[in-house]
């Protein structure tokens, strides 16, 4: 039995490939949610010296303007901001739909 009382041994491997799937997703909405929560905290900060994060992070760069990422190519259809440029290591929610037998194209940006 695992430390938190699920008892995996007695799952069936779908039904383990399934829970797996349910956790990845949980842990992508909770590190987004957690993103947006230092976001906000980040902006209030800048704010109370009287500047945008944008512009605080543009200072600290010595003005130069920041590196934008590369375009998206693939996005996520339930959540539009699980998205992947091509480049780089695959997302695991994109790995776990093409082991489900879709293609890459089912998930082109448009």
């Amino acid at each position: 039995m695992a430390k938190n009382g699920i008892d995996l041994s007695k799952l069936s491997i779908p039904e383990l490939q399934a829970l797996a799937q349910e956790v990845q997703e949980e842990i992508v909405n909770r590190r987004e949610t957690e993103k947006q929560r230092v976001l906000d905290q980040m902006r209030e900060l800048a704010g109370s010296i009287g500047m945008s994060l944008e512009e605080l992070i543009l200072t600290q760069r010595g003005g130069r303007a920041a590196k934008t990422g590369a375009a998206v190519k693939y996005r996520h259809p339930e959540n539009p901001e699980l998205t992947w440029s091509g480049r780089g290591k695959r997302p695991q929610w994109l790995n776990d739909a093409l082991a489900e037998g879709k293609s890459l194209e089912d998930f082109a940006a448009e």
